[in-house]
């Protein structure tokens, strides 16, 4: 993160550039290719999506955008309030749409993490999840994914209130199961000092 106030200037090709590379780093594209593969994609309907050949066109939208699983990721990496601010600063953003100018003038920046352990883990378990779940259409899957959408958006809206507590030992609750992912973010803890979900 930078200090102060410094502001750069960013092309729109470099946030969207950015964004890809802090999603890669965290392992995001194994979280993505579990839920397209289950009828969770969040890219169905999109016009810029082709059947099989997969997004002819990001924009700084799609690029921001986190679907519950990968709040859940950015928040337990201690990231979520940090990627928010840096596409709030981003002029132009709406569903699916991109009104984004060319060049944008930025103050937020953040390194681009290397946890790639943590998405990979998280899928491991959200795959282990749907071969265990008895339901054909996956509707738990895509339920789910909507609960930690909302409830990791309450907890970073209650942060320090007498509620915050109760939103993460719910949250806790809904990842009991997550096992794989769990151990990786102890691992993590044990081994980076400044990691502090």
């Amino acid at each position: 993160m930078f200090a102060g106030n410094e502001i750069y200037v960013a092309s729109r090709k470099y946030l969207i550039d950015y964004g890809m590379r802090t999603l890669a780093g965290l392992g995001a594209d194994r979280i993505c290719k579990i839920c397209i593969q289950n009828g969770g994609s969040c890219c169905r309907g999109c016009n810029q999506l082709i059947n099989g050949v997969g997004c002819q066109n990001r924009n700084t939208s799609c690029t921001a955008w986190l679907c519950g699983y990968l709040k859940l990721l950015f928040y337990k990496a201690g990231l979520i309030k940090d990627w928010n601010a840096f596409w709030d600063e981003v002029p132009g953003i709406d569903f699916r749409k991109d009104y984004t100018p060319p060049l944008v003038k930025m103050t937020m920046h953040f390194d681009v993490p290397i946890m790639k352990e943590l998405g990979e883990a998280l899928a491991k378990d959200l795959k282990s999840k749907l071969s265990q779940d008895k339901v054909k259409d996956n509707l738990d899957f895509i339920i789910m994914a909507s609960e930690l959408d909302e409830l990791v958006d309450e907890i970073e809206y209650a942060k320090n209130s007498d509620i915050e507590t109760h939103l993460i030992k719910r949250l806790n609750y809904l990842i009991k199961d997550f096992n794989e992912f769990q151990e990786v973010i102890k691992n993590i803890k044990l081994n980076n000092e400044s990691f502090t979900v």
